[in-house]
């Protein structure tokens, strides 16, 4: 039995998990995504549906003996770079080798996935992600989505408080004002990249870790509109709602995840809204202001059969 985890050298959260699954004594490895296949084999039938990964350090495993993978980050294959020129050479064998990896990914093969492809590509596509969740019952901020100037306005106009961020996500949260609707300023930019406009849900930020069955909620209390800026921002510990441990576990289950941090705004009457779920959530600050070893509760989930 072997246990992977896909992320890099230099990330702690890849490192974190990887030593602790050593520590209980299985046999885990690290697979840079990158290092294929420049430095990572990898071989399959489909007549018999099995294969194998040859990692970069030479070992050897069958993909039916991989019973779990974390999939901290990817980070692409060997020549991902170059696959926007597709008909080059680089470009063709850059998507040779990604059809090689979402065919492992796809497989299954009796591995735990924490997580697995089809999770992130549900990150990916937020505007997508927010309806299905809004589909199951669960509340949202009144959303807008798009680079039509005139219905950013109207949004803008509609709304009480609104906030702006990127649709894919890599930049922080914003409050909305006039100055950001000047009209050369606003045209320019939605010339490049769509928006989403959101209500501002007056209140604070709740995080819920979800792994398995198991949920861990905590308070993140900032005056900020992206507590991710706030270095004063306080950790604290709080119950789960009934309710909302049971939509956690349902958006888990709706996104493929097995494991994420669920950001929700809680308003001033306690109703929660939903933001998002992350597929590869940071846990060692968690860890360190909580005293909760999520790394455990990660580990433990990887080693359940």
């Amino acid at each position: 039995m072997a246990y992977i985890v896909i992320g890099q050298l230099h990330d702690e959260h890849a490192l974190k998990i990887l030593n602790k699954l050593k520590a209980r004594n299985v046999d885990a490895y690290l697979l840079q995504s990158h290092d294929f296949p420049n430095k990572v084999k990898f071989s399959f039938s489909p007549n018999d549906g099995d294969g194998s990964l040859t990692l970069s350090c030479g070992t050897l495993i069958n993909l039916s003996d991989i019973k779990a993978v974390f999939w901290r980050s990817f980070s692409g294959v060997s020549d991902e770079e170059t696959r926007a020129t597709f008909m080059t050479e680089q470009g063709i064998a850059a998507k040779d080798s990604m059809a090689c990896l979402r065919t492992w990914f796809y497989l299954k093969n009796d591995t735990k996935w924490v997580n697995g492809w089809e999770a992130f590509q549900h990150h990916q596509e937020k505007p997508y992600q927010l309806q299905k969740i809004k589909n199951l019952g669960v509340k949202i901020p009144q959303t807008y989505v798009g680079n039509n100037i005139e219905d950013i306005k109207l949004a803008y106009k509609n709304l009480e408080q609104s906030i702006f961020k990127p649709v894919f996500g890599g930049a922080h949260t914003e409050i909305l004002t006039e100055s950001h609707l000047e009209a050369g300023r606003v045209e320019a930019a939605l010339a490049k990249s769509p928006i989403t406009v959101q209500e501002f849900i007056a209140g604070t930020n709740i995080r819920t870790y979800v792994i398995g069955e198991r949920v861990i909620s905590i308070e993140l209390k900032s005056e900020l509109a992206d507590f991710r800026v706030d270095d004063d921002a306080k950790l604290v510990v709080t119950d789960t709602p009934e309710l909302i441990k049971n939509q956690a576990i349902e958006i888990t289950k709706e996104l493929y995840l097995n494991w994420t941090a669920i950001d929700w705004r809680r308003d001033k009457g306690g109703e929660y809204y939903f933001l998002e779920a992350n597929p590869s959530p940071m846990f060692i600050g968690f860890e360190k202001q909580s005293g909760i070893s999520m790394s455990d509760y990660i580990v433990d989930y990887m080693l359940e059969h």
